[in-house]
């Protein structure tokens, strides 16, 4: 079941697997999703956003 939260801090407190996916990513990574925090409502979005931000990041 989906559930959305208001912006990635509360999805973060109250789903512990969400948070413990963002603590395990990059910290420029998680800086710019904290930028966007509001836009993050769901861990579907978060891993969506996360991947596409470790995609851009990638020297290869």
């Amino acid at each position: 079941m989906r559930r959305d939260y208001a912006d990635l801090y509360a999805l973060c407190r109250h789903d512990p697997a969400a948070d413990a996916y963002f603590q395990a990513l990059p910290e420029e990574v998680r800086s710019r999703l904290s930028g966007r925090m509001k836009q993050v409502n769901t861990f579907a979005d978060l891993r969506r956003r996360a991947s596409a931000l470790l995609e851009a990041s990638d020297p290869f």
